[in-house]
C-alpha cells in the first residue's frame, strides 16, 4: 500500500524522471547531477519534503525548500511529481497537507511556487489548496550564436566580482526575483555560480551572475543611474561569448510579466519568448 514518509535524496532523480516524462516542458536531458543542484540552489529540505512511496519505490514527492525571501520566511515547491500510475487518486494534495505542520513548526509564514500557465488542472488544484496568483512570470531563450558580435564596444570594463560587490548592486532591482532566482540562491551555490560586474572607471555600475553547470542566468543588475548606456547589453554579449561552445542557447526565467522594460530588452537582444508562468502562493 502506498504511503507518505520523507523524501530520500538518493530516490530524487528516478522518480523525477519518471514523473516528468510526459511534461510540457522536456526533462529528458536533466542529469541527476544539475538536478540535485537545483535543487540545493532552492534550498530544499529533504527531511520536510514529502514523498509517496509503494514499497520502496519513490513514487511521488514535493521537494519544498526554505528560504528568506520577500522580507518572510518561505517556503517554495521546487517539484512536485507523481508517476502516471498514481495519477488522479489526490496524492499531489495529501502531500502538500502533510508538508504543512513541519512548515509551521519551523516558523513558515507563506508557501510559494511555479506553475505553467497552460497547465488549468493544476491551477485549479493549487486554488482549492489555498494558493492565489501573485504574479506573472515570462521566460525567454536566445540562440547564443544571436549574441554574437565581434564588433560591440563600450566603456565599460567586464571582469569578475566577488559577492559583496555584487550586494551593493541588489537594492537596485526593480522587483523581487523569484524564489528560483532569489538573490541567497548564489550563495546556496556559490562554487557554481561566476558573477561578473561592469566597471565605469573603478565604480561597479552593472552585474551577472551566472551558474555554468545549471546554464542558469540568476541575476542581471544595473544601477538606476547607469541604465541605457548597454551595460546590461554587455554583460549578456560577454557572458555569450565565454560560454563553451557546447551551450548553444541562454534562457532569462521568471522576468516579472509587468516590466515591460526589461522584457523589452531581452527582445532586443534576440530573446524571444519561451513560456509563460504564474507565481502562486499562500499563508500558512
Amino acid at each position: 500500500m502506498a504511503h507518505i514518509a520523507p523524501v530520500r535524496r538518493s530516490l530524487v532523480y528516478r522518480a523525477f524522471m519518471d514523473a516528468f516524462a510526459d511534461y510540457a516542458m522536456d526533462a529528458s536531458g536533466t542529469t541527476e547531477e544539475r538536478l540535485l543542484l537545483r535543487m540545493r540552489k532552492n534550498a530544499v529540505d529533504y527531511q520536510i519534503s514529502p514523498g509517496l512511496y509503494d514499497g520502496d519505490r519513490l513514487v511521488g514527492f514535493t521537494l519544498v525548500g526554505v528560504d528568506e525571501w520577500g522580507g518572510c520566511l518561505t517556503a517554495y515547491d521546487a517539484g512536485t511529481g507523481i508517476v502516471p500510475e498514481f495519477r488522479k487518486q489526490g496524492w499531489a494534495r495529501k502531500l502538500f497537507d502533510h508538508a504543512l505542520p513541519a512548515l509551521r513548526e519551523k516558523g513558515v509564514k507563506r508557501f510559494s511556487l511555479e506553475v505553467l500557465q497552460e497547465n488549468e488542472p493544476a491551477i485549479k488544484a493549487y486554488r482549492k489548496s489555498g494558493f492565489e496568483i501573485e504574479r506573472e512570470l515570462r521566460c525567454f531563450a536566445v540562440k547564443t550564436e544571436t549574441l554574437a558580435d565581434p564588433e560591440a564596444t563600450s566603456g565599460f570594463e567586464i571582469r569578475p566580482i566577488d559577492r559583496a560587490t555584487f550586494s551593493d548592486l541588489e537594492p537596485s532591482a526593480d522587483w523581487l526575483p523569484s524564489f528560483e532566482n532569489r538573490f541567497t540562491a548564489i550563495d546556496a551555490i556559490e562554487s557554481d555560480v561566476r558573477i561578473f560586474g561592469a566597471f565605469d572607471d573603478e565604480a561597479c555600475i552593472g552585474a551577472l551572475a551566472y551558474s555554468p553547470p545549471l546554464d542558469w542566468l540568476l541575476s542581471l543588475v544595473v544601477d538606476r543611474v547607469s541604465r541605457r548606456r548597454g551595460v546590461g547589453t554587455m554583460l549578456i554579449r560577454r557572458l555569450a561569448a565565454r560560454l563553451p561552445l557546447s551551450v548553444t542557447r541562454l534562457s532569462a526565467l521568471n522576468v516579472d510579466g509587468q516590466d515591460a522594460g526589461t522584457q523589452a530588452f531581452f527582445e532586443s537582444l534576440g530573446f524571444t519568448r519561451l513560456i509563460d508562468q504564474y507565481e502562486m502562493a499562500r499563508s500558512l
